[in-house]
């Protein structure tokens, strides 16, 4: 049954190993040109002791300019990077999507080979395909996530945080048992594709700008406006949430009405320290909530488990389905 369903596969597999293997080696190829490029950035002591974009020494002016563009030029290639489990989820359905769509389901059926066998053949070895390209996929996606985020690798950073080996298995797995639940279901190939494009990056979103932010209750502070740790201190180790103005008696204030309240009407020599004054003289605080990066791992283990609760799920509704609804 395995070779059977091995064979139903054959044609995605060609098309889609040639593909993973070709990314994979254009990755490779990316990080060690930009690798090399920084490593040249950094000799004689360019890109150290907190100099700028452009060094005034002109060799190393140079130097960082060709890694900064040539590392910018490459990153723009991590957005597709995202998209890996929507096609490989894709590769990993159609072969069961074309036999309920064709029914030839229905001859095995009637033959040796059980309900219950044929969708353990089918869900299983999907589900441990893309758990393997999951494992290769998450290697790969690790050194080009060290490669590029130099220094980000352990923040909230967006590219970051969903490119952990962590994050994409639950992704990758989550991809694969929503595009066969919706092809046990409809049983089209474009619609199925469809729901499978719109429901992965549906949640997605959800996630990133719905969940992750409460996976933990932040942590909240409240700052005086006399303290030199303002709103315009920058915070590498955290991920603010949210951020505002309060009044003495701690009533929100938009960011427009203090910046009208303490804007000069006529110009003053020293706009930074009149600004401050009045922020002091009329007794506002600063408001912030805030995760630290040391729940990075935290969040992305959460993040895991979400998706592959999830996955779980569609994989047993899929079986469900199979096995107990009319062929």
């Amino acid at each position: 049954m395995t070779w059977l369903t091995w064979r139903l596969h054959r044609t995605e597999a060609a098309i889609g190993i040639p593909l993973f293997v070709g990314l994979i080696v254009i990755m490779l190829l990316a990080i060690q040109s930009v690798d090399s490029s920084y490593d040249a950035a950094r000799a004689g002591g360019c890109l150290s002791n907190g100099q700028d974009f452009f060094s005034q020494d002109l060799l190393c002016g140079e130097r960082e300019a060709a890694y900064f563009n040539l590392s910018s030029r490459w990153s723009t290639l991590t957005t597709l990077l995202h998209g890996v489990p929507l096609a490989v989820a894709a590769l990993l359905a159609i072969p069961t999507l074309q036999e309920l769509e064709r029914g030839t389901h229905r001859l095995a059926w009637t033959q040796s080979i059980s309900r219950r066998r044929w969708s353990v053949s089918r869900l299983g070895f999907a589900a441990g395909i893309a758990t393997l390209v999951a494992v290769v996929w998450a290697a790969a996606a690790t050194v080009w996530r060290s490669s590029f985020s130099r220094g980000e690798e352990d923040t909230f950073a967006q590219n970051a945080f969903e490119l952990s080996p962590a994050v994409l298995f639950g992704y990758a797995l989550f991809a694969v048992a929503l595009a066969l639940a919706a092809a046990v279901v409809v049983r089209r190939l474009i619609p199925v594709l469809a729901l499978l494009t719109v429901g992965f990056i549906g949640a997605r979103i959800v996630t990133t700008f719905v969940l992750r932010p409460r996976f933990r209750r932040p942590i909240e502070e409240t700052v005086p406006a006399d303290s030199l740790n303002g709103p315009f201190t920058a915070f590498e180790d955290r991920w603010i949430t949210d951020e505002t103005w309060l009044s003495g008696t701690g009533e929100r204030l938009s960011w427009e009405y203090v910046t009208r309240l303490c804007s000069p009407t006529t110009d003053v020599p020293d706009f930074d320290g009149y600004y401050q004054r009045c922020l002091v003289d009329n007794g506002l605080q600063f408001f912030r909530a805030y995760h630290p990066t040391d729940r990075v791992g935290q969040f992305q283990l959460i993040e895991m488990a979400l998706y592959l609760g999830l996955a779980a799920g569609l994989f047993a509704f899929a079986f469900w389905w199979l096995t107990r609804r009319p062929a």
